[in-house]
């Protein structure tokens, strides 16, 4: 195989605290990096480079204290040395090359973050290297991809000038996660007493009161006061003053709403999912084999006002069947939180010794049940998908359908954590489970922190999901599968440990319809801050394989995944060649005018070993 080399050319200031190095023309000819001096000393280490040709290293002097240092208790991950090679795979044929093919001219693709952004993944200040065109379509996937339903792209995806999930020219302190997040920037402050927000039930409230009282469909389990302990004693320190001395009702919600109408969940009290009883709460009855007694698609809503908790254990899920919806409609200031059980207890408990920030696997999950196709839908191609019936992972309930533009409901401002307890042996739910969610299902505003197993994953359907935050995921943060044809813009991926497997997870598969062909723009992918040996699993910034599609889009992914930035994977591991390479001179594409059938434009892939990983790519 065939690689280019890198020209560089590199300039150091003494004293100025930036350095400029211009990218040769094999890679990126137009991009300027600038390295502001960092600590005490103004030291930054930076530098282009990749491929098999390694990369220059330039350091700089004076400066001053960071002004983009990351505030107190801020997640961060490692980002790319500017040095990361190219793993090539012992006994494969590999007649194509990916780092060849990155690197076409027109694309204005880069090999190395240095200098453009920190370990939160924030824009350096002052930073030029991140300027970039994104073009949002009207209409998603392309009309050239015959096999799936060109639908309107909502009006959450939006045309963009730079590269990665944030605007360099928005400060951290305005950036669309400050405020909500959890563990984001120093960001914790999610659930407290949230009276005086405008249309809930704590509108007019100035403490928390425990009436003996629940909402229609609920039941009361008892006070929260004498549950976890007393609100004083909130270990993360959000329940002071008048708020702190109030209670709240604890209400648990049914095993099943199925009648037609809406179950409100008021953040006057706290909500619970009884312990360890699968798959938990269900909403409707489309989570039924379409031909057994009671299925119905029952158009059931579970409404959850701002500032709402809910909490679960066990293999307890929260599920959204075909045909029903969930409202979820937090806010900035007022985020509605689904989580463990044992987070909460920890919190409130009173010991300093137990970690308010619980680990993975405490409740099953949200799970969203559509009526779009997946193409995994019983019968060969073409498939009849008014009949389709898919058992989701996690065997919490069936969906799929023909459905394109149908609604699961709305997710905003909305923190799902803790998840991902075991089910079965290797079968468990994610942060959030998506099967065949529809174009009208809008998730905006959204972070999964700390999931047993993926961030998200969506089997088939064509929902987008924007401003989206993944920390902590032990499996993939995003993973698009079964002939997803939706897509991700505005991403935020912090892998913080040393087990998930990749950043993105894509798979098609060539002999059924719809192919996955998803549209991903404005997304920073950051490695784990530290990985130890030997290491398990895929470790990889991007894995796309079996016959996907793919636009990506102004997108960075950076840090220590050790097999590779960037994997495209012909073969199905059972050395099936699938040709995804084949998807760029599909009709409508081209390798030269980046067509729209696999597309990488405005992306940064700068790992701290390895940036591309070849092994069984076939030429187009």
């Amino acid at each position: 195989m065939h690689f280019k080399k890198t020209a560089v050319i590199a300039a150091t200031l003494i004293g100025s605290g930036f350095l400029v190095a211009c990218e040769g023309t094999d890679l990126n000819p137009n991009t300027t990096i600038i390295n502001v001096g960092g600590g005490t000393t103004g030291s930054t280490t930076g530098g282009t480079g990749g491929g098999t040709t390694g990369g220059t290293t330039g350091t700089t002097t004076g400066g001053s204290t960071d002004p983009n240092t990351p505030p107190a208790g801020a997640l961060s991950g490692s980002l790319g040395s500017g040095t990361g090679t190219t793993l090539v795979g012992t006994g494969l044929t590999d007649p194509f090359s990916i780092a060849t093919y990155f690197a076409l001219p027109g694309f204005n693709n880069t090999q190395s973050v240095a200098g453009r952004i920190d370990a939160t993944g924030y824009p350096i200040t002052g930073t030029t290297g991140l300027n970039a065109a994104f073009a949002a379509p009207s209409v998603w996937p392309p009309a050239t991809a015959t096999d799936a339903i060109s639908l309107p792209v909502p009006s959450t995806v939006v045309s963009t000038s730079y590269i990665g999930a944030f605007d360099p020219a928005v400060t951290r302190a305005n950036a669309w996660t400050t405020g909500w997040t959890v563990r984001v920037n120093g960001n914790d402050d999610i659930w407290r007493f949230f009276g005086g927000t405008a249309g809930t039930a704590l509108s007019g409230a100035s403490v928390a009161q425990a009436t003996s009282t629940c909402p229609a469909g609920t039941t009361l389990v008892g006070d929260f006061v004498a549950l976890f302990g007393p609100l004083s004693r909130d270990e993360t320190g959000l329940f002071t003053g008048t708020a702190a001395t109030g209670n709240y009702d604890v209400c648990r919600l049914p095993a099943r709403f199925n009648t037609a109408g809406a179950l409100t969940l008021t953040n006057d009290n706290v909500y619970e999912i009884e312990a360890d009883s699968f798959p938990g709460a269900v909403i409707g009855n489309g989570d039924l084999q379409r031909t057994a007694v009671g299925y119905a698609e029952t158009p059931s809503v579970l409404v959850i006002e701002p500032g709402t908790l809910v909490y679960a254990s066990g293999r307890s899920a929260l599920v959204i069947s075909r045909g029903a919806q969930i409202i979820a409609n937090g806010t900035a200031a007022a985020p509605i939180v689904l989580t463990s059980r044992t987070q909460i207890a920890n919190r409130f408990d009173g010991s300093a010794a137990t970690p308010t920030d619980a680990p993975a696997g405490g409740w099953a999950g949200l799970a969203l049940l559509g009526r779009a196709q997946d193409s995994q839908c019983a019968g060969t191609p073409p498939t009849n998908f008014d009949t389709c019936d898919v058992l989701i992972e996690g065997n919490v309930g069936r969906y799929g359908g023909n459905s394109p533009n149908d609604s699961s409901g709305s997710l905003r401002y909305v923190i799902v954590r803790a998840t991902g307890s075991i089910i079965a042996e290797g079968n468990e739910l994610q942060g959030i489970t998506a099967g065949g969610v529809g174009r009208g299902t809008s998730i905006d505003y959204v972070q999964v922190h700390r999931s047993n197993d993926d961030g998200i994953e969506f089997f088939g359907g064509n929902a987008f999901a924007t401003h989206m935050v993944f920390t902590g995921a032990q499996d993939d943060s995003i993973d698009l599968d079964n002939g997803f044809t939706g897509g991700v813009q505005f991403a935020l991926v912090i892998q913080e440990n040393d087990l998930p497997n990749s950043g993105f997870e894509m798979d098609g598969r060539f002999a059924r319809t719809p192919t996955t062909f998803p549209l991903l723009a404005n997304i920073t992918v950051l490695g784990p801050s530290a990985r130890p040996l030997p290491a398990a699993g895929d470790r990889l910034g991007m894995l796309a394989r079996e016959g996907m599609r793919f636009s990506i889009n102004n997108t960075i992914i950076t840090g220590d995944f050790p097999f590779g930035c960037i994997d495209l994977d012909d073969n199905d591991g059972n050395n099936v060649v699938e040709n995804t390479f084949n998807r760029v001179n599909e009709a409508g594409g081209s390798s030269t005018t980046g067509g729209p059938h696999l597309v990488f434009r405005n992306v940064i892939a700068d790992c701290s070993a390895v940036n591309f990983r070849e092994n069984d790519e076939v030429a187009p």
